[in-house]
């Protein structure tokens, strides 16, 4: 009898190794990083753009500058083609655009005329404010010390006028090529579509008859009256 429940003993003990249970395998915890993750940022914000400022006050300038009804040179000729100009585009095919005019410097009541030119070179989007336009605008005068190119100003100027083409060795044109020394400022859009540069006084361009473009850029420090630059250029490279 002792001899069979030794047996039955041992066939347990058997039994028991090979079918005894495992021991409960704990299930892993969720990754903690997969738990406290932040949410992904939000997209920045683009600033909004300012609104647009309004056209030039053709009528208040004429004002300020005494201009008569039949006024059709110097300062009050350019507003008086300004009061009828229309949208003008800044962004020539080449990227970079110059013009050549004549310009009437207003200050009180004297009026000195300068040779002008103009520059407007296109630039990435990247570089440019909310509501701006993808180009800088230079205004800026051709001085004496330039020699030929002051003294042969008048001639390619007129050709201009009467609607022909000036010589291509004129020594104005190669120096307004070769320029590169300007002074630029960012633009946008009027609400009536005229450019307007953000200088420091501010200047209006719009184009005039033909090909010309018309400028009005006040002087810093104008308050209520006229001074500032006004002028009719003619493009030299677009």
């Amino acid at each position: 009898m002792l001899a069979v429940d030794m047996r039955r003993l041992m066939l347990a003990a058997i039994a028991l190794a090979l079918f005894g249970c495992d021991a409960p395998t704990a299930t892993p915890a969720a990754s903690a990083s997969a738990i406290a993750a932040p949410p992904p940022p939000p997209p920045p914000q683009t600033a909004a753009a300012p609104p647009a400022p309004p056209d030039v006050d053709v009528a208040q300038l004429q004002k300020a500058l005494k201009c008569g009804g039949d006024a059709h040179s110097g300062a009050c000729g350019v507003l008086a083609k300004m009061a009828s100009c229309k949208a003008w585009d800044p962004i020539v095919p080449s990227g970079d655009g110059r013009w050549l005019g004549r310009g009437w410097v207003v200050e009180g009541a004297k009026t000195t005329e300068q040779v002008t030119v103009l520059r407007a070179r296109r630039v990435p989007t990247s570089e440019v404010g909310p509501g701006q336009l993808g180009v800088r605008v230079a205004i800026a005068d051709l001085p004496k010390q330039e020699g030929d190119a002051f003294e042969q100003a008048g001639r390619a100027i007129r050709a201009f006028e009467r609607g022909d083409v000036p010589a291509k060795s004129s020594p104005t044109l190669e120096y307004l090529k070769q320029r590169t020394q300007w002074s630029e400022a960012a633009a946008l859009r009027t609400v009536g579509g005229q450019v307007y540069a953000l200088t420091p006084g501010g200047a209006y361009l719009c184009q005039g008859p033909g090909r010309a473009v018309l400028i009005a850029q006040r002087d810093a420090a104008h308050g209520a009256n006229g001074d500032g630059l006004y002028a009719e250029l003619w493009p030299t490279s677009w």
